[in-house]
């Protein structure tokens, strides 16, 4: 495709995607509309109503909001399983990188962070909406991004699940002038549209083709650094883009272009970018409609009553200030002296001037009091709504950690607490099929982007351990199956089983047709300890020399980044058989570096002799001492050592013989 043929395609994608950017804003507009009232009564703010004195909102509607957002905020755990048995040692390594992953702590990651607030926007909009992509330039890096429902197009007629959409997209993408240059420089973006953007955008009197129509759909897209009634300065124009797919002939094609100025940055193959072709934007929804994208909320449950109930308390404020300060008709014949007769009403020991006409008349004649009638029952009907709400939603007492009504026998709060477990496993599963999405997002990711080998952290026998993953480990004989796991759910179904499992194998604890080691993990397993935890409990040799076994994961580390460590001399015979195991266990990928680690090992030989002569030393002592103070005479000599390498494990023995040391 020649450079005309090509620009003449991407004015005609920009034109259809800006066509599309309106149906999809016109279409979410009345729903934004009522969206906004929902924040607007969570953050406390209501409209002030005619006629009412008090505008209060107690916080009934954001209670509930909370709740919910506690109850679904259950931790939910993303596994890698092997297809064919032999992926398994590849699959514990895409575990791992994705265990790496979402621990990461820099911005661009953040997953937990970031899975709350989608949670809570798919609360309050029915929607949560994620973006995960990846980039090897310069370095292999992952982006995962919160989209709001207010800056994400769809097609409207589309359907519940997004991969059936003709086309999707974002907007509100904020770049300044140099990042823009800087992208084009990088070949990013189209370098000659990006100057047509900029010179556009500096022309205040340009307005984009299509009427006063267009221009206002599109005047949010004005370059911030162009207005000047607008605070949001920064210093440098900033233009706010949109990031586009759409369907041309059978293909999804990305692009990028800026709708104000109806200039196009880039257009590109999707499939060039991303090889699984599948959209980089991820979402689920709290009540799933086959037929409609934007499905209802747990907001637009609750926003009604909890409006009727701030209403209602705001009725009962304006009309107890109307009952205490009530209005009062008064003779101004009788009562000449207004001021005073205003002041008695709040002043103490007020006197008042009256004309009684020489006693022809009483007091109570010349004042009238307008009588405001009492309201009942309004903190009985706001309690029912509150909890006929609660208990349709899920919201209830019980749920929100308050102390439950007297009244309620144990029975009927265990089937209260077993209805809640059983509605969150219920509502929980769009975002589990959501996160098995993201899922196998990381693994394209990898494949697309992963450089030739990355550092990552496993679970070994003694606990977590340094280790590598290669692009060779990617190449699995079957689909990585992507299994997830909400652990609150595991947890509440499985009591029973564990607790039947605990008593088989106590029941078998003497028995010698049993594998002691699985039964004491599976005991710990249904005590709830981690695989790390209990990797620890099973270490019966190394567990008190973690200070060694990191000294060694650090010099295998510097070892494999071609750096030469320095010899530690506090080693002992752990720091040494963690080398030499992690040697023996990856010798076939290490090559020459395997060499070097049984070196770097050796080289400690003395080093090691030396502490172990020193604790022996120390440790006769200790045992001497306490026998001569348990009256006991002297101590019994061991007898003499046999083995070639003295007081060395068998696995460094076996590598220091292959070594020629120590003979």
């Amino acid at each position: 495709m020649d450079n005309t043929t090509f620009e003449i395609k991407a004015q005609k994608a920009l034109q259809i995607a800006t066509k599309q950017l309106i149906s999809s804003t016109e279409f979410k507009k009345p729903r934004l509309a009522r969206i906004t009232k929902y924040w607007q009564l969570y953050d406390g703010k209501t409209p002030k109503k005619l006629r009412q004195l008090f505008n209060v909102a107690i916080p009934v509607f954001p209670g509930m909001i909370d709740t919910l957002n506690a109850q679904y905020d259950e931790p939910i755990r993303l596994e890698f399983k092997e297809g064919d048995a032999s992926d398994y040692f590849k699959v514990q390594k895409i575990n791992g990188a994705f265990q790496m992953e979402i621990m990461d702590t820099a911005q661009n990651s953040k997953w937990d962070s970031k899975l709350r607030i989608a949670r809570k926007h798919a609360i309050m909009t029915g929607r949560g909406i994620l973006k995960y992509t990846v980039e090897s330039d310069p370095e292999y890096k992952s982006h995962f991004e919160v989209v709001n429902l207010k800056n994400f197009h769809f097609q409207p007629r589309g359907g519940k699940d997004l991969e059936n959409h003709l086309f999707c997209g974002e907007e509100d993408i904020e770049k300044t002038e140099s990042e823009l240059k800087a992208g084009a420089e990088a070949g990013i973006y189209n370098a000659e549209q990006v100057n047509k953007l900029i010179t556009n955008c500096n022309d205040s009197t340009y307005y984009p083709e299509g009427g006063e129509t267009m221009e206002d759909r599109l005047s949010r897209f004005r370059p911030l650094g162009l207005d000047p009634d607008n605070n949001s300065y920064v210093g440098e124009n900033v233009f706010k883009l949109a990031q586009w797919i759409l369907n041309i002939k059978g293909e999804r094609w990305l692009l990028v272009f800026h709708p104000w100025s109806q200039t196009w940055l880039r257009f590109e193959k999707w499939k060039d970018i991303d090889s699984s072709g599948l959209y980089p934007w991820f979402s689920y929804a709290t009540h799933e409609d086959d037929e409609n994208f934007l499905s209802k909320s747990y907001a637009d449950d609750l926003y009604p009553s909890s409006d009727a109930i701030v209403a209602m308390f705001n009725q009962e404020l304006t009309n107890r200030e109307k009952r205490n300060f009530g209005a009062r008709a008064y003779d101004k014949d009788m009562f000449k002296d207004v001021r005073k007769l205003d002041e008695a009403q709040h002043r103490p020991d007020a006197l008042v001037p009256v004309d009684t006409l020489g006693g022809t008349r009483r007091i109570g004649e010349g004042i009238f009091e307008f009588k405001t009638g009492e309201l009942s029952g309004t903190i009985n009907l706001i309690d029912w709504i509150t909890g006929t709400t609660g208990r349709s939603t899920g919201a209830n007492d019980l749920s929100q950690g308050s102390v439950q009504e007297v009244s309620k026998k144990a029975s009927v709060t265990f089937a209260e607490q077993k209805s809640v477990s059983k509605r969150i496993g219920w509502a929980s599963q769009p975002f589990q099929e959501m996160m098995a999405g993201l899922g196998k997002a990381y693994i394209y990711g990898l494949k697309d982007h992963m450089p030739s080998k990355m550092a990552i952290r496993l679970l070994g026998e003694n606990g977590i351990d340094w280790g590598e993953i290669t692009r060779l480990d990617l190449n699995t004989a079957k689909d990585v199956d992507i299994l997830i796991v909400s652990t609150d759910k595991q947890m509440i179904e499985s009591d029973m089983k564990s607790k039947k499992r605990v008593e088989a194998l106590s029941l078998l604890a003497e028995s010698q047709n049993i594998n002691s080691k699985k039964r004491d993990e599976e005991i710990l397993k249904n005590a709830e300890y981690s695989d790390q935890e209990i990797a620890e409990f099973m270490d019966t040799k190394t567990y008190n020399d973690k200070k060694a076994l990191a000294k060694a994961s650090v010099g295998i580390t510097e070892i494999l980044r071609n750096k030469k460590p320095e010899l530690w001399y506090g080693a002992n015979t752990a720091f040494m058989q963690k080398i030499v195991d992690y040697a023996n266990d990856n010798r076939t990928t290490l090559k020459e570096k395997y060499d070097e680690l049984l070196d770097y090992a050796m080289n400690h030989q003395e080093i090691v002799a030396g502490n172990m002569e020193r604790k022996a030393n120390d440790d006769a002592m200790k045992i001497n001492q306490q026998q001569m103070q348990a009256g006991q005479a002297g101590l019994n000599t061991p007898p003499e050592s046999t083995a070639v390498n003295k007081g060395v494990p068998g696995g460094i023995s076996c590598a220091m013989s292959m070594s020629n040391i120590g003979q």
